[in-house]
């Protein structure tokens, strides 16, 4: 890929304007150093924080998952409970070690697919 001598002109006045920048702000650098700075020790400030209003609550979208009931009675599995809820031990065994144990319900979906979690962890 060639470039013609038009673009090679064009480049060229690009990385001149450039030099150009680069130079104002190397003066603009200067002129601060020259500033004294203060010889004694000073606190930080503390920002104040900014109270702004939160735009997504006036948003519809903030109220949109409460509309959203029908679909969740469709996919969960089973009803809210408490997390103090005492259960029935089910017995499963691994598809890969085929070891048995006795698991939470809930944490099965078949019995054919079940995984203990030293399976579940391992590689491959």
């Amino acid at each position: 890929m060639a470039l013609d001598k038009d673009d090679i002109k064009q480049l060229i006045a690009i990385l001149q304007k450039g030099l150009v920048d680069d130079s104002s702000e190397e003066s603009l650098s200067e002129e601060t150093d020259s500033i004294p700075k203060s010889s004694g020790r000073t606190t930080p400030k503390k920002s104040k924080p900014k109270k702004t209003k939160n735009k997504f609550d006036t948003m519809t979208e903030a109220k949109m998952h409460k509309d959203d009931v029908e679909i969740d009675r469709k996919l969960r599995k089973l009803p809210p409970t408490q997390r103090s809820r005492n259960y029935k031990p089910l017995k499963v065994r691994c598809r890969v070690c085929n070891k048995e144990e006795l698991t939470n319900p809930a944490l099965v979906e078949s019995h054919e697919r079940y995984k203990c979690n030293k399976c579940s962890t391992s590689a491959g």
